[in-house]
């Protein structure tokens, strides 16, 4: 389903192609292809932190800027009741900072990992690492997250690999990783999801606490390098607090790393909280650029603050970039570090500005905007493979006739399955329920002549019966304009039989199109004549939608149904 950017799309040709996405956020910005990146480059690999220790949040509330938005109030009352929770338990919990597209899930659903692996992989990240820098390995959580890329590469696709990031007590918190995910019989161990380094798994911490343990020569090590404290050699960075951010060297004094994150604090003391709720000027929000706060107002929806370190690190052509991060959302709240025993001190985490999650979000405007951008820098760093040529035009008169279209998109399987699972929030307790998935795509093509467009979808199971309008929807952004009609798509059709454009703010009718359906195949035949921009030579943008809830909301694309490509995400037609 989900499917943003990046995409590298196998094709079922004699030769392996790959094809890459297009897409246009809502900040107008359009993603990079061949001609402006270039092809793909040696020796490039990019990692994400990522986070598994979403399981329980405070009762009664828990989304943090919702509270502080309705309850402005609790900032001065460290017990006060719209906290929720309970104030007594010392600690006072573990909030989300906003609410993940997903909702507040728990980390061990795969429904939400199977989603996010699709996002990474295609956006053209190599690894994740999981933090396991307060001694936590999270075993079953990362068995599930291994569960999800699996299913994605039995699938032909290159999903992102495992690395741990210890540094709490890391010899023990290594010899445990090992113990449950590496070893041989260990009980979560998915050999094809390790993330290799010289010839050996790579696991991040503090080398010499593995001096005489049995997993020393098992791994290829990289120190656990802090922001506070001096640069080592082979040192990883998870997070930079200087400007430009510092390039990390391996043993032999070879460029190896660089970081690049949403957002920083330079003064942990006050923590992002601190500068979120309590005037600090320390520390550094997601507008921040160029030694100056920004204007969050304005500014924040934009990534000024990572992209300034985007560009400087694609500069420095390291054969890494570590990105901080992608799933973070846990703000724990705990006692203040100032003079002021009412106020609350939250670290890493706080609010919208003052945050650095990639993931797509419900809170405050964000939405996928980050996702995106990351997206797009990952192409200038890494490059793209360059559109194949569509091959001779042809007529399609039948469903057969598609057995001689060479040029395949492919689209994830095994997404439309049911989500059935406990969210974080303990009261009330809510259970997160998704039963929209129906039409899995799998095989998309398109064909033209002289008089038609034609457009194939293949699902993984039969195609249910044509019983609403959001069935088996076909958008098309016939100009590649994203100005124009509704997101950039000037016509879509419906229920197989009607042509609709984008004219006056809605949907329109404009013509009867023809299609066939046999058992999981599907055919739309188009007429030119009815397509009024269509470029010469054709130069088009189109999507696949079945069940979507939202019909003026690209994030359901993201949840519902199934799309292809899914998010905001269409795939290339250029002759």
């Amino acid at each position: 389903m989900l499917k943003p950017l990046i995409l590298l799309l196998t094709l079922i040709t004699t030769t392996s192609l790959a094809q890459p996405l297009a897409g246009t956020d809502d900040l107008g910005r359009t993603l990079p292809l061949n001609d402006a990146v270039g092809n793909p480059k040696p020796n490039r690999q990019v990692g994400i932190f990522y986070f598994l220790w979403h399981d329980t949040a405070p009762a009664r509330h828990w989304d943090l800027h919702e509270i502080v938005s309705k309850h402005p109030e609790v900032l001065e009352d460290f017990d006060h009741p719209e906290w929720g929770g309970d104030p007594k338990s010392g600690s006072v919990g573990m909030y989300y900072w906003g609410q993940p597209i997903y909702g507040y899930y728990k980390a061990d659903d795969y429904w939400v990992h199977l989603r996010s692996m699709q996002l990474l992989t295609d956006a053209g990240v190599d690894f994740v690492v999981i933090d396991a820098t307060n001694r936590l390995t999270y075993g079953k959580q990362a068995d599930v997250l291994m569960q999800a890329m699996d299913a994605v590469r039995a699938q032909g696709k290159n999903p992102p690999k495992i690395v741990f990031y210890t540094n709490t007590q890391s010899g023990e918190t290594m010899q445990e990783a090992y113990d449950i995910f590496y070893k041989n019989n260990a009980p979560y161990r998915h050999p094809e999801c390790w993330y290799q380094l010289d010839g050996k798994p790579l696991i991040i911490g503090i080398s010499k606490e593995a001096g005489g343990k049995d997993f020393q020569q098992f791994f290829t090590f990289r120190e656990s390098q802090w922001p506070t404290e001096g640069q080592k050699k082979n040192g990883w960075p998870w997070i930079s607090f200087t400007r430009p951010q510092k390039v990390h060297y391996n043993l032999q004094g070879e460029p190896e790393i660089i970081n690049v994150s949403v957002a920083q604090h330079p003064n942990p003391t006050a923590g992002m909280g601190g500068s979120a709720f309590y005037g600090n000027k320390d520390n550094w929000g997601r507008s921040y650029r160029q030694g100056t706060m920004g204007n969050p107002e304005t500014d924040m929806l934009k990534g000024y603050n990572i992209q300034e370190q985007w560009d400087y690190a694609i500069q420095q052509n390291t054969p890494f970039i570590y990105i901080t991060g992608w799933n973070e959302w846990i703000a724990g709240k705990f006692e203040t570090h100032d003079k002021n025993p009412e106020h609350s001190w939250f670290c890493d985490q706080a609010s919208p500005e003052y945050s650095r999650d990639i993931e797509p979000t419900l809170t405050a405007g964000l939405k996928d905007h980050y996702y995106m951008q990351m997206v797009a820098n990952i192409r200038r760093y890494k490059g793209i493979e360059s559109n194949p040529s569509p091959g001779q035009a042809k007529t399609i008169r039948q469903l057969d006739d598609w057995k001689d279209v060479a040029l395949t998109y492919r689209d994830y399987t095994g997404d439309t399955r049911e989500r059935n699972h406990p969210g974080a929030q303990t009261e009330p307790a809510m259970m997160y329920v998704n039963k929209t998935g129906r039409n899995d795509f799998d095989i998309l093509k398109v064909a033209r002549d002289g008089k038609h467009l034609y457009f194939y979808a293949q699902t993984a199971a039969g195609i249910s019966p044509n019983t609403d309008n959001k069935w088996m929807r076909l958008y098309l952004d016939t100009d590649r304009k994203p100005s124009t009609g509704w997101k950039g798509y000037d016509y879509r059709v419906v229920s197989g039989s009607t042509l609709q454009e984008y004219r006056g703010n809605q949907w329109r009718d404009a013509g009867k199109v023809t299609h066939q359906v046999q058992g999981n195949r599907m055919m739309i035949s188009i007429p030119r004549s009815s397509l009024k921009n269509l470029n010469t030579p054709l130069n088009l943008e189109f999507k696949w939608s079945d069940n979507m809830q939202a019909d003026d909301e690209p994030l359901d694309w993201y949840v519902n149904g199934d799309a292809a490509p899914g998010g905001r995400f269409n795939f290339l037609m250029i002759e």
